[in-house]
């Protein structure tokens, strides 16, 4: 399959994940950090929830791209699901769990924050990793 067929897949699952890692995992503890519309102002979800879909999709087109360029130099050889999640795993540890963990050291109280949110891009990545391991030959 084609790279960029499987990167849109890839950034529709990453957005599900996304969802919901935000909606159903992280509930509780991070609402000092949510904006609140004032009195009476419903909140709007839909630009929000648009945002992350356009925003999930060019990740999945990059991951995507990414990976069909360096799926050779993988130590599992032959790509598959293990390829994709040993690439979103490589890419995760010195970029996202290295930055939010090192941001937590010196932001105290936004801790739970970045903590949340490191975790949230591992389960992005890996699930992107598996879709474009598996759809990109």
């Amino acid at each position: 399959m084609s790279w960029w067929i499987a990167g849109l897949i890839a950034g529709v699952a990453a957005y599900l994940v996304d969802w919901f890692m935000w909606s159903k995992v992280f509930t509780k503890g991070l609402d000092a950090f949510a904006v609140i519309p004032a009195p009476g102002q419903p909140m709007n979800m839909g630009p929000m929830l648009m945002k992350s879909a356009v925003l999930s999709l060019v990740f999945g087109l990059l991951f995507s791209f990414i990976y069909a360029r360096f799926m050779g130099s993988l130590w599992v050889a032959g790509g598959g699901a293990l390829a994709g999640l040993e690439f979103a795993a490589v890419l995760w540890l010195p970029t996202i769990a290295l930055e939010t963990t090192g941001g937590g050291v010196w932001f105290t109280k936004a801790r739970p924050l970045f903590s949340a949110t490191c975790w949230a891009w591992l389960a992005r990545m890996l699930a992107a990793g598996l879709v474009v391991g598996l759809l990109v030959k």
